[in-house]
This record gives structure tokens, C-alpha cells and sequence, in this order.
């Protein structure tokens, strides 16, 4: 249900660019499963996802990773960069990437 709100709120954003739509939808979906991850009691988790999504997927270049999706290398580069990027008000990261 949470993905299809999403792209329901894409294809209302018809006047934006492609590329901005792919990035909006991008995250959203990260925003949902960081905000999963946090639980429903961590407030300051959660405001953070909320906050430095966007400028975490910039940092850890998320448009590199969406292009070699399929490389496992790439994966692994894109999400310990991206997790580690989201932190508390002390710079410690919330989540931690275990590659596989």
C-alpha cells in the first residue's frame, strides 16, 4: 500500500521532470524502509530519515547505483554509504549495512 501511495503521488506530479520524479519516488521508498527500521517509538530516528534522506542519496550517489543496479559491488558501495550517512544529533550512524 505504502508503494502504490507513491506512485500515486508521482503521477500527480505530472508537470515535474522524469528525472525528478525517479528521484522523489527513490526516496520515498528509502524514506519508508529507514522509517521501518527505526520503529514506531524512535522519534529522533525517524526525523532524521526525514531529514537527510535527500541529501544522503546526493552524497552517496544514488543515480550511479539505480544505473548498475544489478552489480553487487555497487550495491554494497551505495548502501554503506547511504546508511551510514543518516546520524543523530552526535553524528553516529542509525543503521549499519552487514555485506553479504
Amino acid at each position: 500500500m505504502k508503494y502504490l501511495n507513491i506512485l500515486s503521488m508521482s503521477l500527480l506530479l505530472g508537470a515535474c521532470g522524469e528525472g525528478q520524479i525517479e528521484e522523489f519516488a527513490f526516496r520515498k521508498a528509502m524514506e519508508l524502509t529507514l522509517v521501518d527500521l527505526c520503529g514506531d517509538e524512535d522519534k529522533e530516528c525517524i526525523a532524521a530519515v526525514e531529514s537527510q534522506t535527500g541529501v544522503c542519496m546526493k552524497k552517496s550517489n544514488w543515480r550511479k547505483y539505480v544505473a548498475s543496479e544489478d552489480d553487487q559491488a555497487e550495491l554494497n558501495r551505495f548502501t554503506t554509504e547511504f546508511y551510514s550517512c543518516i546520524v543523530d544529533k552526535d553524528g553516529n550512524s542509525y543503521f549499519v549495512h552487514d555485506e553479504e
